[in-house]
């Protein structure tokens, strides 16, 4: 399985998604029903939607759908549907996101911060876009009072109606074709087209863009192995218990196959310092547990130096004991995790 994760400043925004080569999953949240005669809390007066002005809503306000997707995060389920209009360029620096969220139970829906964030009720600025190809994920422009650069529902969705949004985001390269649409209430939409719009858009009070790369994280679980890796660095999981014996540092007979691909992938890097890091689970006292650690890592060093092929490369070789755990020491998976040796060097 493989994870994608990035952590954003923006409004301490913290993702975590799983990913295949067919679908994402990601961490959700619910709304809540309304009946017809509840009147949903008013939007803070902070919040302040772009003049049409200056900020004009979509001329085509339905539309052809391009892509489609029913809730799995609300009460309403499948009766809540969310649907992409289009997802276009406008100017040089703009991509405008147009969506419509389709009632279909015999009561009214309040959204409330089902797709939004912070101060920015009824709206879907907590909706962001990836870039697969270049492994970016762009999230919706704020404007310079914090507020985003989106439209708002005036209230709840009433029984069996449509109502529209969009938001706006920085523009991705002129190349790329297609962007997944990531919401907190749906199933991602993959591959949705990129086109190009006739209108313009402007503002000139926002904040500054928030493009993030992605951190992949893959593992085999049969061999306790993963890696986490970014635009730039790759850090290779090994699991001591496939390296070692108990309480030992001497390789295993198993190590020699893993460690010999390790090799060939810092041989095809362009790293000049390769680090390893020895760690331990909590079982024990460190006084034994740290000075193993290191032992183990220089011994991942020693037959890594001999199997890499490359010249001018050094090495940084630590143990750290117990002191980072990847997972719960209260388990025996846990533990298992986190008896590892780390390789990191960068692409």
């Amino acid at each position: 399985m493989t994870f994608i994760s990035a952590d954003s400043p923006k409004k301490g925004r913290n993702f975590a998604l799983a990913c295949s080569t067919s679908a994402i999953t990601i961490l959700l949240v619910s709304g809540c029903v309304v009946s017809s005669d509840e009147t949903p809390g008013e939007p803070d007066e902070a919040q302040s939607n772009p003049s049409e002005e200056a900020n004009p809503r979509p001329s085509n306000q339905d539309g052809e759908v391009i892509a489609s997707s029913t809730t799995t995060a609300t009460t309403l389920g499948s009766e809540l549907q969310v649907d992409v209009y289009s997802l276009e360029r406008m100017n040089s620096e703009f991509l405008r996101l147009r969506l419509g969220v389709t009632n279909n139970s015999p009561e009214g829906f309040n959204i409330g911060f089902g797709l939004a964030e912070g101060d920015d009720q009824l709206s879907a600025s907590y909706i962001s876009l990836i870039d697969a190809e270049n492994q970016q994920r762009y999230f919706s422009f704020d404007q310079s009072d914090g507020s985003c650069f989106c439209s708002s529902l005036d209230g709840p969705i009433a029984s069996g109606e449509t109502e529209t949004l969009w938001v706006v985001y920085p523009q991705p390269p002129a190349d790329l074709e297609n962007m997944a649409v990531v919401t907190p209430l749906t199933p991602p939409m993959l591959d949705v087209p990129i086109s190009d719009s006739s209108e313009s858009i402007e503002s000139s009070n926002l904040a500054d863009a928030q493009v993030l790369d992605l951190t992949m994280i893959s593992d085999q679980l049969e061999d306790q192995t993963g890696r986490t890796e970014s635009s730039d660095e790759v850090s290779i999981l090994l699991s001591s218990d496939v390296l070692f014996e108990t309480n030992s540092s001497d390789l295993s007979n198993e190590a020699e196959e893993m460690l010999d691909q390790v090799a060939q992938e810092i041989d095809d890097a362009s790293a000049e310092t390769v680090s390893i890091d020895g760690h331990a689970d909590n079982t024990g006292n460190d006084s034994v547990n740290v000075p193993l650690s290191k032992e183990r890592a220089e011994s991942v060093e020693s037959a890594l130096s001999d199997l890499i092929t490359r010249q001018g490369l050094s090495f940084e070789v630590e143990g750290h004991g117990s002191a980072d755990p990847i997972a719960d020491n209260a388990t025996e998976e846990g533990r298992e995790r986190n008896r590892r040796v780390s390789v990191t060097f960068e692409k």
